[in-house]
Protein backbone atom coordinates (compact mmCIF):
# COMPACT_ATOMS: atom_id res chain seq x y z
CA UNK A 1 0.00 0.00 0.00
CA UNK A 2 1.57 3.34 -0.89
CA UNK A 3 1.92 5.50 1.96
CA UNK A 4 -0.39 8.89 2.19
CA UNK A 5 0.47 11.95 2.79
CA UNK A 6 -1.90 15.06 3.20
CA UNK A 7 -1.18 18.56 1.93
CA UNK A 8 -2.04 21.33 3.51
CA UNK A 9 -3.18 24.86 1.80
CA UNK A 10 0.05 26.98 1.69
CA UNK A 11 -0.96 30.50 -0.13
CA UNK A 12 -4.40 31.90 -1.60
CA UNK A 13 -4.73 33.97 -4.53
CA UNK A 14 -6.71 36.50 -3.82
CA UNK A 15 -7.76 37.50 -6.93
CA UNK A 16 -10.10 35.03 -8.67
CA UNK A 17 -8.35 36.04 -12.17
CA UNK A 18 -5.33 33.71 -10.48
CA UNK A 19 -6.74 31.00 -9.12
CA UNK A 20 -8.53 30.21 -12.50
CA UNK A 21 -6.00 28.14 -14.26
CA UNK A 22 -2.47 28.06 -12.11
CA UNK A 23 0.65 25.54 -13.32
CA UNK A 24 3.84 24.99 -13.92
CA UNK A 25 5.13 26.27 -10.33
CA UNK A 26 9.27 26.05 -9.85
CA UNK A 27 11.16 27.12 -6.83
CA UNK A 28 13.70 29.77 -8.30
CA UNK A 29 16.05 31.30 -5.47
CA UNK A 30 14.18 31.73 -2.89
CA UNK A 31 10.95 32.62 -4.98
CA UNK A 32 8.09 30.31 -6.18
CA UNK A 33 7.53 31.39 -9.77
CA UNK A 34 4.18 29.99 -10.98
CA UNK A 35 2.24 30.99 -14.06
CA UNK A 36 -1.47 31.73 -14.28
CA UNK A 37 -2.37 30.48 -18.23
CA UNK A 38 -5.33 32.07 -18.35
CA UNK A 39 -7.40 34.87 -16.26
CA UNK A 40 -11.22 33.23 -16.91
CA UNK A 41 -12.58 31.52 -19.35
CA UNK A 42 -14.09 34.58 -21.22
CA UNK A 43 -10.33 36.12 -21.07
CA UNK A 44 -7.42 34.25 -22.93
CA UNK A 45 -4.96 36.50 -20.87
CA UNK A 46 -2.79 35.08 -18.11
CA UNK A 47 0.76 35.98 -16.73
CA UNK A 48 3.58 35.15 -14.34
CA UNK A 49 3.67 35.05 -11.02
CA UNK A 50 7.05 35.74 -8.49
CA UNK A 51 5.84 34.61 -4.59
CA UNK A 52 8.23 34.97 -2.06
CA UNK A 53 8.73 32.16 0.02
CA UNK A 54 9.57 33.66 3.31
CA UNK A 55 7.22 36.53 2.96
CA UNK A 56 4.56 34.95 1.01
CA UNK A 57 3.76 37.76 -0.89
CA UNK A 58 3.31 37.58 -4.57
CA UNK A 59 4.41 39.69 -7.61
CA UNK A 60 2.01 39.38 -10.50
CA UNK A 61 3.30 40.22 -14.20
CA UNK A 62 0.72 40.20 -16.36
CA UNK A 63 1.33 38.84 -20.23
CA UNK A 64 0.17 39.51 -23.85
CA UNK A 65 -1.62 36.64 -24.35
CA UNK A 66 -1.58 32.70 -22.43
CA UNK A 67 1.46 31.41 -20.88
CA UNK A 68 1.85 27.36 -21.14
CA UNK A 69 5.09 27.01 -19.41
CA UNK A 70 8.43 28.65 -18.56
CA UNK A 71 11.84 27.80 -17.78
CA UNK A 72 14.97 29.49 -16.50
CA UNK A 73 16.90 30.40 -19.00
CA UNK A 74 21.26 30.26 -19.02
CA UNK A 75 22.53 32.08 -15.63
CA UNK A 76 25.99 31.99 -14.60
CA UNK A 77 27.54 28.57 -14.14
CA UNK A 78 24.20 27.02 -15.89
CA UNK A 79 25.64 26.05 -19.35
CA UNK A 80 23.81 24.62 -21.69
CA UNK A 81 20.12 26.32 -20.66
CA UNK A 82 18.05 28.43 -23.15
CA UNK A 83 18.61 31.75 -23.60
CA UNK A 84 22.56 31.54 -22.40
CA UNK A 85 21.95 34.99 -21.42
CA UNK A 86 23.59 35.22 -17.94
CA UNK A 87 21.22 37.51 -16.80
CA UNK A 88 19.38 36.46 -13.44
CA UNK A 89 15.19 36.71 -13.77
CA UNK A 90 14.84 35.77 -17.39
CA UNK A 91 12.66 33.23 -18.46
CA UNK A 92 12.20 31.05 -21.47
CA UNK A 93 8.07 31.34 -21.79
CA UNK A 94 5.42 29.30 -23.92
CA UNK A 95 3.14 31.83 -25.03
CA UNK A 96 0.17 31.27 -27.28
CA UNK A 97 2.56 29.66 -30.40
CA UNK A 98 5.18 31.23 -29.98
CA UNK A 99 8.79 31.24 -27.71
CA UNK A 100 9.46 34.27 -26.07
CA UNK A 101 11.79 36.21 -23.30
CA UNK A 102 10.79 37.79 -20.55
CA UNK A 103 12.93 39.74 -17.89
CA UNK A 104 11.24 40.18 -14.83
CA UNK A 105 13.46 42.91 -13.10
CA UNK A 106 12.48 44.74 -16.83
CA UNK A 107 8.91 43.26 -17.07
CA UNK A 108 8.93 42.67 -20.09
CA UNK A 109 8.86 40.33 -23.29
CA UNK A 110 12.50 41.47 -24.37
CA UNK A 111 12.51 38.82 -27.61
CA UNK A 112 11.00 36.50 -29.95
CA UNK A 113 12.59 33.11 -30.49
CA UNK A 114 10.51 31.09 -32.54
CA UNK A 115 7.15 30.63 -33.65
CA UNK A 116 4.79 27.58 -34.19
CA UNK A 117 3.17 27.36 -37.56
CA UNK A 118 -0.14 28.98 -37.15
CA UNK A 119 -3.05 26.93 -36.43
CA UNK A 120 -5.78 28.50 -33.94
CA UNK A 121 -6.71 24.72 -32.68
CA UNK A 122 -3.65 24.79 -30.52
CA UNK A 123 -1.34 26.92 -28.05
CA UNK A 124 1.54 25.82 -26.31
CA UNK A 125 1.48 23.67 -23.15
CA UNK A 126 3.93 21.78 -20.69
CA UNK A 127 7.82 22.09 -21.56
CA UNK A 128 11.23 21.80 -19.81
CA UNK A 129 14.49 23.00 -20.34
CA UNK A 130 17.08 20.64 -21.58
CA UNK A 131 20.55 21.25 -22.79
CA UNK A 132 21.09 23.69 -25.72
CA UNK A 133 17.14 24.23 -25.96
CA UNK A 134 13.76 22.81 -24.82
CA UNK A 135 10.89 20.12 -25.23
CA UNK A 136 7.56 20.95 -24.98
CA UNK A 137 4.28 20.14 -26.22
CA UNK A 138 0.84 21.81 -27.01
CA UNK A 139 -2.95 21.61 -26.86
CA UNK A 140 -6.09 20.97 -28.48
CA UNK A 141 -8.28 23.78 -27.15
CA UNK A 142 -11.22 22.18 -27.75
CA UNK A 143 -9.68 19.31 -24.97
CA UNK A 144 -10.69 16.82 -28.24
CA UNK A 145 -8.66 16.15 -31.42
CA UNK A 146 -5.20 14.53 -31.23
CA UNK A 147 -3.88 17.78 -33.20
CA UNK A 148 -1.44 18.89 -30.47
CA UNK A 149 2.42 17.42 -30.70
CA UNK A 150 5.66 17.26 -29.36
CA UNK A 151 8.30 20.02 -30.31
CA UNK A 152 12.28 20.36 -29.62
CA UNK A 153 13.66 23.28 -29.78
CA UNK A 154 17.39 24.16 -30.48
CA UNK A 155 18.48 28.00 -29.35
CA UNK A 156 21.72 27.81 -31.19
CA UNK A 157 19.57 27.67 -34.62
CA UNK A 158 16.36 29.16 -33.23
CA UNK A 159 14.47 26.52 -34.95
CA UNK A 160 11.50 24.26 -33.90
CA UNK A 161 10.64 21.01 -34.59
CA UNK A 162 8.14 18.48 -34.59
CA UNK A 163 9.62 15.34 -32.60
CA UNK A 164 5.69 13.51 -32.04
CA UNK A 165 2.33 14.23 -33.16
CA UNK A 166 -0.91 13.16 -32.75
CA UNK A 167 -1.30 14.06 -28.92
CA UNK A 168 -4.24 16.48 -27.14
CA UNK A 169 -2.85 17.79 -24.38
CA UNK A 170 0.91 17.24 -24.20
CA UNK A 171 1.79 17.48 -20.54
CA UNK A 172 4.24 17.21 -17.97
CA UNK A 173 7.29 16.08 -19.14
CA UNK A 174 10.87 14.61 -17.45
CA UNK A 175 14.12 13.39 -19.49
CA UNK A 176 16.59 11.42 -18.10
CA UNK A 177 19.31 9.47 -19.38
CA UNK A 178 18.01 9.77 -22.91
CA UNK A 179 14.87 8.85 -22.13
CA UNK A 180 11.82 10.96 -22.00
CA UNK A 181 8.41 10.54 -19.77
CA UNK A 182 5.75 12.71 -21.28
CA UNK A 183 2.14 12.91 -20.60
CA UNK A 184 -1.11 13.65 -22.68
CA UNK A 185 -3.98 14.27 -20.41
CA UNK A 186 -6.80 13.43 -22.69
CA UNK A 187 -6.17 9.51 -23.27
CA UNK A 188 -4.62 9.43 -19.77
CA UNK A 189 -1.50 8.44 -20.94
CA UNK A 190 2.28 8.58 -19.19
CA UNK A 191 4.77 7.43 -21.77
CA UNK A 192 8.54 6.89 -21.83
CA UNK A 193 9.91 7.62 -25.01
CA UNK A 194 13.43 6.82 -26.37
CA UNK A 195 14.76 10.51 -27.62
CA UNK A 196 17.25 10.62 -30.41
CA UNK A 197 18.51 14.00 -30.24
CA UNK A 198 21.03 14.02 -32.95
CA UNK A 199 17.97 12.82 -35.34
CA UNK A 200 15.64 14.93 -33.59
CA UNK A 201 13.18 11.76 -33.00
CA UNK A 202 11.09 10.30 -30.25
CA UNK A 203 10.64 6.50 -30.39
CA UNK A 204 7.50 5.46 -28.13
CA UNK A 205 8.83 2.54 -25.68
CA UNK A 206 6.38 1.56 -22.86
CA UNK A 207 3.51 2.92 -20.62
CA UNK A 208 4.27 3.87 -17.61
CA UNK A 209 0.84 2.80 -16.11
CA UNK A 210 -2.06 1.91 -17.50
CA UNK A 211 -4.40 4.60 -17.87
CA UNK A 212 -7.44 2.94 -16.28
CA UNK A 213 -5.37 3.02 -13.00
CA UNK A 214 -5.29 6.61 -13.19
CA UNK A 215 -7.21 8.15 -11.00
CA UNK A 216 -8.35 11.10 -13.11
CA UNK A 217 -6.64 12.93 -16.30
CA UNK A 218 -2.82 13.50 -15.74
CA UNK A 219 -1.54 16.90 -15.51
CA UNK A 220 1.98 18.14 -14.37
CA UNK A 221 4.64 15.76 -13.35
CA UNK A 222 8.07 16.41 -11.53
CA UNK A 223 10.65 14.04 -10.59
CA UNK A 224 11.49 13.07 -7.02
CA UNK A 225 15.38 13.60 -6.08
CA UNK A 226 17.24 10.64 -7.47
CA UNK A 227 15.13 10.12 -10.54
CA UNK A 228 13.89 6.79 -9.94
CA UNK A 229 10.29 8.23 -9.68
CA UNK A 230 8.08 11.09 -10.39
CA UNK A 231 4.71 12.80 -8.67
CA UNK A 232 2.02 13.21 -11.14
CA UNK A 233 -0.49 15.53 -10.26
CA UNK A 234 -4.47 14.84 -11.39
CA UNK A 235 -7.07 17.04 -12.46
CA UNK A 236 -10.33 15.81 -11.58
CA UNK A 237 -13.25 17.45 -13.47
CA UNK A 238 -15.74 15.28 -11.72
CA UNK A 239 -18.04 16.78 -8.53
CA UNK A 240 -15.62 15.52 -5.32
CA UNK A 241 -14.36 17.85 -2.75
CA UNK A 242 -10.33 16.48 -2.80
CA UNK A 243 -7.49 16.02 -5.00
CA UNK A 244 -4.82 13.96 -5.47
CA UNK A 245 -1.18 13.47 -6.34
CA UNK A 246 0.84 10.47 -6.67
CA UNK A 247 4.80 9.39 -6.94
CA UNK A 248 4.71 6.84 -9.15
CA UNK A 249 7.89 4.67 -9.56
CA UNK A 250 9.36 4.66 -13.23
CA UNK A 251 10.62 1.18 -13.27
CA UNK A 252 7.06 -0.80 -13.06
CA UNK A 253 4.62 2.06 -12.70
CA UNK A 254 3.92 1.10 -8.65
CA UNK A 255 2.41 4.12 -6.96
CA UNK A 256 4.59 4.90 -3.75
CA UNK A 257 2.94 7.94 -2.54
CA UNK A 258 -0.66 9.46 -2.46
CA UNK A 259 -1.09 12.86 -1.51
CA UNK A 260 -4.49 14.42 -0.85
CA UNK A 261 -5.36 18.04 -1.37
CA UNK A 262 -8.33 18.40 1.04
CA UNK A 263 -10.72 20.93 -1.25
CA UNK A 264 -8.94 21.48 -4.31
CA UNK A 265 -9.92 18.53 -6.69
CA UNK A 266 -8.21 19.95 -9.43
CA UNK A 267 -4.33 19.76 -8.99
CA UNK A 268 -2.43 20.84 -11.60
CA UNK A 269 0.77 20.24 -11.44
CA UNK A 270 3.46 19.61 -8.91
CA UNK A 271 7.25 20.93 -7.97
CA UNK A 272 10.04 19.24 -5.45
CA UNK A 273 11.82 21.04 -3.47
CA UNK A 274 15.03 19.89 -1.35
CA UNK A 275 15.55 22.25 2.12
CA UNK A 276 17.83 21.18 5.00
CA UNK A 277 18.14 17.36 3.72
CA UNK A 278 14.15 17.35 3.74
CA UNK A 279 12.18 17.14 0.54
CA UNK A 280 8.59 19.20 0.36
CA UNK A 281 6.07 19.11 -2.76
CA UNK A 282 4.49 22.30 -3.83
CA UNK A 283 1.06 21.71 -5.90
CA UNK A 284 -1.16 24.20 -8.50
CA UNK A 285 -4.82 23.64 -8.31
CA UNK A 286 -7.60 25.27 -10.46
CA UNK A 287 -11.24 26.25 -10.47
CA UNK A 288 -11.25 26.15 -14.14
CA UNK A 289 -14.50 25.16 -15.36
CA UNK A 290 -16.03 24.69 -12.04
CA UNK A 291 -19.33 24.70 -11.49
CA UNK A 292 -20.88 26.02 -8.32
CA UNK A 293 -22.16 23.02 -6.61
CA UNK A 294 -18.36 21.79 -7.17
CA UNK A 295 -16.88 25.07 -5.42
CA UNK A 296 -18.96 24.94 -2.32
CA UNK A 297 -17.15 21.16 -1.54
CA UNK A 298 -14.02 22.65 -2.47
CA UNK A 299 -13.51 25.97 -1.14
CA UNK A 300 -9.30 25.99 -1.66
CA UNK A 301 -9.54 25.24 -5.17
CA UNK A 302 -7.35 27.60 -6.69
CA UNK A 303 -4.95 27.58 -3.45
CA UNK A 304 -1.23 26.61 -3.46
CA UNK A 305 -0.26 22.66 -1.59
CA UNK A 306 2.28 21.89 0.52
CA UNK A 307 3.13 18.70 1.73
CA UNK A 308 6.22 17.85 3.62
CA UNK A 309 8.29 14.23 3.11
CA UNK A 310 10.82 13.10 5.92
CA UNK A 311 14.27 13.15 4.59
Amino acid sequence: MPRRVEAVPYFRPALEEQRYLPECPRVIGDSLVWICIQYAADRPLGGINVLNLSSRENVHHPLPGRPGFFAKTGEPGEPGEPGETGEPGVLLVGLERRLVLYDLNRRAITETLAHLPEDPRVIINDGIAIPGGAIFGTKHLGFREPVAALYHYDHATRQVRELFGGQTCSNGKYLRDGLLVDIDSKPKTITEYRYDSALGALHPLRLIAPPEALPALPDGMRPMPGGKSVIVAYYNPAHVADGIAQEIRLSDGEVLTEFVLPGSPRVTCPEVWELDGATCVFFTTAIEGMPEETRAIAPEAGTIFVAGLTA
